[in-house]
């Protein structure tokens, strides 16, 4: 066996065993175009975002459908329930949309708040007024986009680097399984398996 051949042989083999790591992860039929985050990758995910995002105390799928999200912000906790349903993939960001299932919930200790919120809530009908969101984010009635530059997402560039520009992703989210379907037929050789396990710290 010529040492191309070993070389070749030994890369297969060490893909082999990075698909075996990964696939209690991700599972996916190319047939349906749709690829699905286990439960245990989006608790995974989940855990990340808590450690890496300040003023978000939990993040944990709901028991149906979505994620439950504990937000704390000056003191007030707020509690949203919501689904991913797209993101697009442009060049250099990425546009998501995300749906609430249910109005947000306002918890504080603080009296005064508690008025502001009560009041908030009656006049306002519980939308949030202009300005109080980065300008990433923008909500209408019951749909939240946003806008984050691709460099943020290195899950999203491990799984998708190979799909064009343009391309929509649309998302599905049932008992922590996150379900994904693209326009094109994915296969483990479309994905940067290295940074995967990497980014879930399986490495």
């Amino acid at each position: 066996m010529g040492v191309f051949n070993k070389v070749a042989a030994t890369f297969q083999e060490s893909r082999q065993f990075l698909k075996r790591s990964l696939e209690e992860y991700i599972m996916f039929s190319s047939e349906a175009k749709q690829l699905t985050l286990t439960k245990k990758m989006v608790l995974l995910l989940c855990q990340q975002a808590e450690t890496r995002v300040e003023q978000l105390k939990s993040l944990e799928p709901h028991s149906e459908e979505g994620l439950i999200a504990t937000i704390e912000y000056n003191n007030i906790q707020v509690k949203l329930h919501f689904t991913p349903e797209k993101i697009t993939l442009n060049q250099d960001c990425v546009e998501g949309e995300l749906r609430l299932l249910k109005p947000p919930q306002f918890e504080t200790e603080s009296i005064v708040y508690r008025y502001l919120i009560a009041g908030w809530t009656r006049f306002l009908g519980g939308k949030l007024p202009n300005g109080a969101l980065p300008k990433e984010v923008r909500i209408e009635n019951n749909k939240v986009y946003y806008t984050l530059p691709r460099t943020q997402l290195q899950l999203l560039d491990s799984l998708f680097h190979s799909l064009e520009n343009g391309s929509a992703l649309m998302i599905n989210l049932q008992q922590g399984d996150l379900t994904i379907k693209t326009s094109v037929a994915l296969s483990w050789n479309n994905f940067k398996l290295q940074n995967l396990l990497q980014l879930l710290n399986l490495k």
